[in-house]
């Protein structure tokens, strides 16, 4: 049982993660700390708990390890499974004064390409794995990455843990780099130190006031990805809470057991993607509903992609039968060169997340609200106000000057979370993490921005993410975020019980400018697909007034996706073009 007594905050100025690991080592070390479920026929409880002194100790036989082999600074990838190796082999690279570079397991069902492009990139020094995945992690090295030395991290004497050294760690020293997701060319790692790293813990927990020692989270969002990585690791270590896992497979294979795990434990808060609260929707079904208590729950984030007001509000109706407390939801908006966490809605916040905008004004980039049931209203969701430190300024991309009140723009970002830049890449470090703008008085605003890249506005203090600059369509002059053109598409086909999948919906060059293309997964045909097409450009001009020239609908599971499951609307333009895609 946890104790009663915990340290005051320690001070993790120098140390950061490893500081607070160790300090709640040392005054609550038999409170348990991280806990897997096994799930290798239904839910079998839990496969391992480790405790606060067992995970320091383990830690530090890895950093021992690491230390004997890898110079001060050298990176080291974690190619690991779902599991407590791969928090142990996060922690020693802290511990040993290295660099992590966090990515999956290879996989059979998942391209290599990734992982290919981050060794190269990355060039560590080491590879850190398990004796389970040691086979598929030393093929994937291939000759290129052969001579790198791989360490079985469940291989590892704990009993070196007395050969650890502590590090000299500043808030400056690079902990890990956090490769983007790749959804359009090589991915880019960010340079997180481990003072970006315990800001946006502390911020986190300012807004979460419930993550509290004695308190139980849970995730299943994979360590390699920003969101799983902080919110489910880094975070809940900080704050001294018990963390309970399962893996990313297991979830999608069962949605439900993300929720069960939750009901047995009693977390009081747990978060994922958008897609995630749909699934549960989908496929948990009334006999399982049986089974779930989720009244423990306090807090419940939806970020790391568009976050879907008809989401919430399905996810919502379908658990409050299994006591799921109504205006948890917590949008929020973050990004890897944040650390994680940007914004997030204070407690008070709650009753009002949807709101209603003139479609028609916002591709005109201005901001101007409407009734539910206007024909032209667009609901979007606030993602909350920003975390303490962090400030936002909304700015004309083309004129790098804030815009005026009531304005789209691009989202730029300070705050001591936002990470030091991109590794080995200076001159896009200079563009997206050095940027300077200008007021709106004209007038030099003070210090370096980072450009998300996102374009959003603020209204009634809340932030509202509005697309990426990038994906915008442009039609006749008017910016169309695809987000919200892909909802249309997506209702348009949800009445014809196809089992629609992704949608991904995207311009290319014509003869006579930019055709739109609407690109959509589906499960089952059904009927007369080109009455499907006809009715997908009906719904889509009605909505938005745009024109759509090509419906292509793919068999499910084909879009292109990242890591973390978000469409890659680029990839998927390039496969469209060189003719790629299976239309049925």
């Amino acid at each position: 049982m946890p104790t009663d007594t915990h340290p005051a905050a320690p001070d993790l100025r120098t140390g950061g993660l490893v500081t607070a690991v160790r300090a709640h080592a040392h005054a609550a070390g038999d409170d348990p700390a991280v806990s897997f479920a096994d799930y290798t026929e239904d839910y079998a409880g839990v496969i391992r708990t480790v405790t606060y002194e067992e995970l320091d100790r383990k830690a530090r036989a890895v950093a021992a390890a690491l230390q004997k082999t890898a110079p001060p600074g050298a990176r080291v990838a974690l190619v690991c499974p779902h599991e407590i190796s791969y928090i142990l082999g996060f922690l020693g690279c802290l511990y040993a004064g290295l660099v992590a570079v966090p990515l999956p397991a290879p996989d059979v069902r998942r391209s290599r390409s990734r992982i290919d492009a981050v060794l190269l990139d990355s060039d560590p020094a080491l590879v850190l794995t398990t004796a389970g995945a040691a086979d598929r992690v030393t093929a994937a090295l291939g000759p290129d990455g052969g001579d790198r030395r791989v360490l079985i991290i469940d291989e590892l004497a704990e009993e070196d843990a007395a050969d650890w050294r502590e590090p000299v760690l500043t808030a400056d020293t690079l902990a890990y780099l956090q490769y983007t997701s790749g959804s359009t060319g090589t991915p880019s790692g960010v340079r997180v130190t481990h003072g970006n790293l315990i800001a946006n813990c502390r911020q986190i927990a300012r807004a979460s006031t419930y993550l509290a020692p004695g308190r139980v989270v849970a995730s299943w969002v994979p360590f390699f990805h920003d969101m799983g990585l902080v919110m489910g690791l880094a975070l809940p270590l900080v704050q001294g809470v018990h963390s309970v896992h399962l893996s990313p497979s297991d979830f999608i294979q069962s949605p439900y057991r993300w929720l069960k795990l939750i009901s047995d434990f009693r977390a009081v808060w747990t978060g994922g993607p958008n897609f995630a609260y749909d699934l549960c929707v989908d496929r948990i079904t009334d006999a399982q509903k049986k089974h779930l208590d989720l009244s423990c729950l306090e807090g419940l984030v939806n970020g790391s992609e568009v976050v879907r007001p008809h989401s919430m509000d399905r996810f919502n109706r379908a658990f409050a039968e299994c006591g799921l407390p109504p205006q948890l939801d917590s949008p929020a908006y973050g990004l890897a060169e944040a650390t994680l966490a940007v914004t997030a809605p204070p407690p008070t916040m709650q009753p009002d997340l949807v709101y209603s905008f003139h479609r028609e004004a916002l591709a005109d980039g201005k901001v101007e609200t409407c009734a539910d049931d206007d024909p032209s209203a667009r609901q979007m969701v606030a993602c909350g106000v920003p975390l303490t430190g962090i400030h936002i300024r909304i700015v004309d991309p083309e004129t790098w000057q804030e815009t005026e009140p009531d304005r789209v723009g691009e989202i730029w970002v300070q705050g001591p979370n936002v990470a030091d830049g991109y590794w080995r890449r200076p001159q896009r470090t200079e563009e997206v993490f050095n940027a300077r703008c200008a007021g709106r008085d004209g007038r030099p605003v003070m210090g370096e921005w980072l450009r998300t890249g996102d374009m959003g506005f603020f209204h009634r203090e809340r932030l509202f993410i509005a697309g990426r600059l990038k994906d915008l369509i442009i039609i006749d002059g008017r910016n169309h975020d695809p987000a919200d053109l892909e909802t249309t598409v997506q209702a348009a086909l949800d009445g014809h019980d196809l089992g629609t999948g992704g949608v991904a919906v995207f311009a290319v060059d014509g003869e006579d400018g930019e055709r739109v293309v609407a690109v959509a997964e589906i499960r089952r045909r059904v009927g007369d697909l080109d009455a499907v097409g006809a009715e997908v450009r009906r719904a889509v001009a009605d909505g938005h007034g745009v024109p759509v020239s090509d419906v292509v609908l793919i068999p499910w599971g084909e879009i292109p996706r990242t890591s973390s499951r978000k469409v890659k609307r680029g990839l998927c333009r390039d496969h469209y073009l060189r003719r790629e895609l299976r239309a049925l």
